[in-house]
């Protein structure tokens, strides 16, 4: 499948079954990062197939001081 690792635009072609194979091919660790197909995000469980085209941002937190 298609990846693109957000900020870089980086795109690879990744073999992956699922969202939690593909950010462990990756080496990207899965409460660090959003995985998103189309307007979904996914959760680790879900099932990728090799049409899919993703893209994996990463999560920016913050608060008030």
């Amino acid at each position: 499948m298609r990846v693109t690792i957000l900020p870089d635009r980086e795109v690879r072609e990744v073999d992956a079954r699922s969202v939690g194979e593909l950010l462990k091919t990756l080496g990207l660790h899965r409460d660090a990062h959003l995985v998103v197909r189309g307007q979904d995000i996914l959760t680790s469980d879900v099932s990728l197939s090799e049409a899919d085209q993703i893209e994996v941002w990463p999560v920016i937190s913050g608060g008030r001081r």
